[in-house]
């Protein structure tokens, strides 16, 4: 009958047999149930040695490819706004350049523009901050220092420069030895150069080289190795000079047919005079009787030696 029901109930039935069986083995004396321990289990520790290399300056990584790049500033969009006026010696200067830079630290945002025919300018639309402006026109006018200053996010900033001529040729000289003396011949470097503004403003002294140069105005002075000369690859030339009178001796050159161009020289000095002063010394040696030097006029000989 139990089987017949337990086939009959399902699940549920099954249940209930197997809890009948396991009260009926608890009634013949079965107490408690044993499971086997569990495996023994150790921690087992590696002890290695040092995993870096003991001359990390020797280590050569390969290269990874690629670049390092930054995020240049910017100078605009923004709402500030700088303009002026460039002057020259003999007025407004037409067609100059005026450069803006906008400084970040050490990073620099530039913009560029022109000046119209009255010498103004002006640069919009670009952001607050601290700002270098300078302008040139090549080959001869420049600034010889930039305007820096901070403009506000929204300010207008008006500005004159001023810009100097740069024309030559430039005349520079050096004389060896330092102080001249009269009568004696000096060695008297001379060179050429003609100051140049570059196409980025900065103004450069380029040697005048093949160019003659011609000694004048020197009453005072005389010349050696030939007058004029011609200069050399690095725009000088060499006298041979020596000057003939004391004091302030000018001494000019001129480049071509240019005007002369007065020279720096210290004043000559007259030539050291010579003496000559007699000294009078008195012998130091004694002569006492007794060695083989003197011989008396008497009838006896008396021998002396000197003892110095």
């Amino acid at each position: 009958m139990t089987f017949r029901y337990l086939r009959r109930s399902g699940p549920a039935v099954v249940m209930v047999a197997l809890f009948a069986v396991a009260l009926a083995g608890c009634g013949a004396g079965v107490e408690t149930l044993s499971y086997p321990a569990p495996p023994a289990t150790s921690r087992t520790t590696v002890v290695s040695g040092p995993t870096l290399p003991t001359n990390l300056p020797s280590v050569v990584e390969d290269p990874v490819p690629g670049s390092t790049t930054t995020t240049a500033p910017a100078i605009g969009p923004g709402q500030a706004t700088l303009n002026g006026t460039v002057l020259g010696p003999g007025g407004p200067v037409a067609g100059a350049t005026v450069e803006a830079d906008r400084l970040v630290g050490d990073q620099v945002a530039t913009t560029e523009t022109s000046t119209a025919a009255d010498g103004s300018w002006t640069i919009g639309s670009i952001l607050g901050g601290r700002y270098r402006v300078r302008a040139w026109q090549s080959p001869s006018l420049a600034v010889t220092s930039p305007q820096i200053f901070f403009l506000g996010s929204n300010q207008t900033e008006s500005t004159t420069i001023e810009l100097t001529s740069f024309t030559g040729p430039d005349i520079a000289s050096a004389l060896a030895p330092t102080a001249p003396v009269v009568g004696q011949m000096d060695n008297l470097v001379v060179q050429a150069t003609n100051p140049t503004v570059g196409s980025d403003g900065v103004v450069r002294n380029l040697p005048e080289v093949g160019v003659s140069i011609t000694l004048t105005n020197g009453p005072e002075w005389e010349v050696y190795n030939g007058n004029p000369l011609a200069t050399g690859a690095n725009g000088e030339v060499l006298f041979q000079v020596s000057c003939q009178a004391s004091g302030a001796s000018p001494l000019s050159a001129a480049v071509g047919s240019g005007a002369p161009v007065s020279l720096q020289l210290p004043a000559c000095v007259s030539a050291p005079t010579t003496t000559t002063t007699s000294t009078s010394t008195t012998n130091p040696c004694v002569t006492i009787p007794g060695g083989p030097s003197e011989l008396s006029t008497t009838t006896s000989t008396t021998l002396f030696y000197a003892v110095c």
